[in-house]
């Protein structure tokens, strides 16, 4: 049997040793667990886990996307939170102070067939579940069919455009992992 005052020594030091190896594991797990940095190419900003590129060489909206498709296995910029315009508005503005409009990834491959302008989509096919018209889609007399950042909503509200025309526009991909 043990003495009654060896009790609460070893209720200490069994104490002790808990406490230091809940210290340790979770050590262990913050290494485990430590997001890594990312890092974009030169020309590029970070957000999230995404590179974003503008650039100023005009294209169509079809030619701008497959740019971003071959330049960086991207699309042109899916805006998918009020943050992430925010961004973006801030990126167009750095660069670019003679554009009215820029190209987004925004589109209606379905030219307006869809009701109240349902056919609308992200060329990257991320889900539209953020919305920012400056005014629908489906109130308009002579759609486009491609959505540009338009200067006059500062860059943050989307505009219908017309696909053909030779705007700067916004690509979007993923970030590499230093």
């Amino acid at each position: 049997m043990l003495h009654p005052m060896t009790l609460p020594s070893m209720s200490w030091m069994l104490l002790s040793c808990l406490m230091l190896l809940s210290q340790v594991q979770a050590e262990d797990s913050s290494k485990k667990y430590h997001s890594a940095r990312i890092s974009c190419p030169r020309g590029s900003k970070a957000y999230g886990s995404y590179c974003y590129a503008l650039f100023v060489t005009t294209k169509t909206w079809v030619d701008a996307d497959i740019a971003c498709q071959k330049l960086s296995s991207g699309h042109l910029a899916s805006v998918l939170s009020a943050a992430e315009a925010s961004f973006v508005d801030s990126l167009v503005k750095s660069i670019s102070a003679t554009y009215a409009n820029v190209w987004i990834g925004l589109h209606d491959p379905t030219m307006g067939a869809e009701l109240n302008a349902g056919g609308w989509e992200w060329s990257s096919t991320d889900l539209m579940n953020y919305f920012a018209w400056e005014r629908s889609p489906s109130t308009i007399t002579n759609p486009g069919y491609c959505g540009t950042l338009p200067r006059s909503t500062g860059f943050l509200k989307w505009k219908d455009y017309n696909c053909e025309q030779r705007l700067p526009y916004v690509c979007k991909f993923k970030a590499w992992d230093e």
